[in-house]
């Protein structure tokens, strides 16, 4: 199916926005300030939980901030809960704090499932967990210093493995991408039976 050319005509009924942000602090941490906000196109009456809510007024509008250091282990974490459907929401701040001091790698999502029950969090705050993670992978990903010593080239001739290499399809080890940009860090592709 065409996204261009929906048919048959469909009425707009929910709209959820992410965006991420990914920075170089100061203090040479890697922060990343995610938001999720979802709306909906026509009026929502009042409940016994909030009043009404107009055409595109948040029904969730909710944020985190991750800090990170260059070995990718979470040095601050902190939810923002500043629109929710239930005042309850908002008493699962402080649950990321959890996430302080674990590294994020092979096994993050078991160590999220681990360490944050399903029911200890929002739903909608754990989904953000994912978005937020990669763009910190895409904020570090051309180092401290993109115009100078930091450019791809430059890490292709520096002799040290990219975090990047292993971590998804097109950068795996077997694969044309990294035989062509990173030939010292390639390995066979397995042979098919």
């Amino acid at each position: 199916m065409s996204l261009e050319n929906s048919k048959p005509a469909r009425r707009l009924m929910h709209t959820r926005s992410v965006q991420c942000e990914g920075f170089l602090r100061d203090d040479g941490l890697w922060e990343v300030e995610a938001w999720l906000r979802d709306t909906k196109p026509f009026t929502q009456r009042a409940d016994r939980f909030r009043s009404e809510l107009k055409p595109g007024d948040p029904v969730h509008d909710i944020g985190l901030r991750l800090a990170i250091d260059d070995g990718m282990t979470i040095r601050e974490a902190e939810a923002m809960m500043r629109a929710t459907p239930y005042p309850t929401c908002i008493e699962v701040e402080p649950i990321l704090q959890r996430l302080v001091g674990e590294r994020i790698g092979p096994g993050w999502r078991e160590t999220v499932r681990r360490k944050i029950g399903r029911i200890e969090t929002c739903t909608h705050l754990a989904e953000l967990l994912g978005p937020a993670v990669t763009t910190l992978y895409q904020t570090m990903s051309y180092g401290r210093n993109p115009e100078g010593r930091d450019t791809l080239e430059n890490q292709q001739s520096s002799g040290q493995r990219p975090f990047f290499i292993g971590g998804c399809h097109s950068w795996r080890t077997d694969g044309p991408v990294v035989a062509a940009m990173f030939p010292q860090f390639a390995t066979k592709p397995a042979e098919k039976d």
